[in-house]
């Protein structure tokens, strides 16, 4: 029997409806309610985080392992105190929910990420930055937190012990592509001033646990989502086939050579003349239009409206050709 109704069906259903032959109400108590076991769907509420499955991506896990060890020891250099990092959660989220969720006091990185252009924060807890600070200061670092945000004079401390930090995440990264690096362009310590990107974009978040004598907090990297898809598969497969996958540099090169593929209109410019609009109104078929360019010297090549070549005019075999002479840099029409 056919699932769907013709158009008959339809017309006398409708009828039916409008002569009020059917009750509704009926039908709806005889129509049993669906259990859970038959429901073929789940609720999905956008903008929820997402964990990545563990082991789904094992160099991340490796570069995520070293990352933290790393940062333990430099940290702990950088400020004489015992710093200890661990990897603590990887997830994909909506870029507005992880803004959002931000709290002052707080400090906030804004990088650019080379060699995709992309910018990514970097961000971390203000109850560690104070006991960092206090004991960068010779202090005991075991202080009550005041609740302020910081200072001017603070931001520039803490910019300057996040520079090792910055540091250890680009030479960690630097495994999948010697290109990739991290620029700082500023440092913001208000939530709202560090949407660097559209609220609705999904974002890619590695979080640490940081740990400061009784202090607790969190150092976490939020990079766009074309970073992960940008090593993707190299994340995949670890560091074992660096030489068949070649990170960003692959890609880039990739992308280079299907530009080279791409069809290009070349226009011969022979001359310009300019006339009245009478007289091109009365122009017909048989006029000569003169030019001033003699055909022996130079005529310029446009693509896309812009002179990119010189070039003579000739015959090959029969057909009008054109020599290129030289090459036109920076020249607009």
């Amino acid at each position: 029997m056919s699932q769907i109704l013709s158009t008959e069906e339809i017309d006398a259903l409708m009828g039916a409806l409008d002569e009020g032959m059917i009750n509704l109400e009926e039908i709806d108590e005889d129509i049993p309610a669906a259990s859970s076991e038959e429901k073929k769907y789940t609720a999905f509420v956008f903008g929820q985080k997402t964990s990545i499955r563990a082991g789904a991506l094992p160099g991340l896990d490796l570069i995520n392992d070293h990352l933290a060890s790393q940062l333990s020891f430099k940290l702990t250099q950088k400020v004489g105190r015992e710093v200890h990092v661990q990897p603590k959660t990887t997830i994909n989220q909506v870029f507005g929910r992880f803004v959002h969720g931000l709290t002052p006091p707080i400090f906030i990185n804004i990088l650019r990420v080379e060699p995709s252009q992309d910018l990514a924060l970097l961000t971390i807890d203000g109850e560690v930055m104070y006991r960092v600070l206090e004991g960068f200061f010779g202090g005991s670092g075991d202080s009550e937190r005041p609740f302020r945000n910081f200072s001017s004079f603070e931001m520039k401390v803490i910019d300057r012990i996040m520079d090792v930090a910055r540091e250890q995440i680009e030479l960690s990264w630097k495994k999948l592509d010697p290109s990739f690096r991290l620029i700082l362009t500023r440092w913001e310590n208000q939530p709202q001033f560090a949407a660097v990107m559209p609220l609705d974009d999904n974002v890619f978040l590695i979080t640490f646990a940081v740990e400061v004598g009784e202090a607790e907090g969190s150092l976490t990297i939020c990079f766009p989502s074309v970073i992960l898809e940008l090593f993707k598969q190299q994340l995949k497969v670890g560091f074992q086939q660096k030489e068949t996958v070649g990170g960003a540099s692959a890609w880039r090169h990739s992308m280079i050579r299907q530009l080279g593929h791409v069809p290009l209109r070349l226009d011969p410019v022979v001359d310009h003349v300019t006339m009245t609009m009478r007289d091109m109104l009365n122009l017909k078929t048989g006029d000569v239009i003169m030019l001033n360019t003699d055909l022996s010297e130079e005529v310029d090549i446009d693509i896309a409206g812009t002179t990119r070549y010189a070039a003579v005019a000739g015959v090959v075999d029969g057909k009008r050709a054109l020599r290129v002479t030289r090459i036109v840099r920076g020249r607009e029409e």
